[in-house]
């Protein structure tokens, strides 16, 4: 897991797959707002539609696993076998495109 929560200070860089998995965790925590869960929802839908595109393999199986729960210590590596598949480039672009879009989806 070192190589995907690397501290900075008192803060930690995320690797791709780490983003995807603490996005998993959105989706479940009852600390997260509708808002905050729908656009979770939409990171895990649109990097599953890029990983079918891109015939990654495990891509139903992930998500499922995204989206309704499973052991950290099983989803990174799968998380992070995606990101080796499509690109870690692919996986914070979508995350940014959904972070700048409204809660309905929509560019604001």
């Amino acid at each position: 897991m070192n190589k995907h929560f690397i501290p900075n200070g008192d803060e930690y860089l995320l690797s791709p797959a780490a983003v995807l998995l603490m996005t998993s965790d959105a989706i479940r925590s009852p600390d997260t707002n509708v808002a905050g869960k729908e656009r979770s929802m939409r990171v895990v839908s649109q990097v599953m539609e890029v990983a079918r595109r891109m015939r990654f393999e495990q891509a139903s199986a992930l998500e499922a696993m995204l989206l309704f729960g499973a052991e950290p210590a099983r989803l990174l590596p799968m998380c992070d076998a995606l990101v080796q598949h499509i690109g870690g480039w692919a996986v914070v672009a979508i995350v940014k495109r959904v972070a700048a879009s409204g809660s309905d989806g929509s560019a604001t």
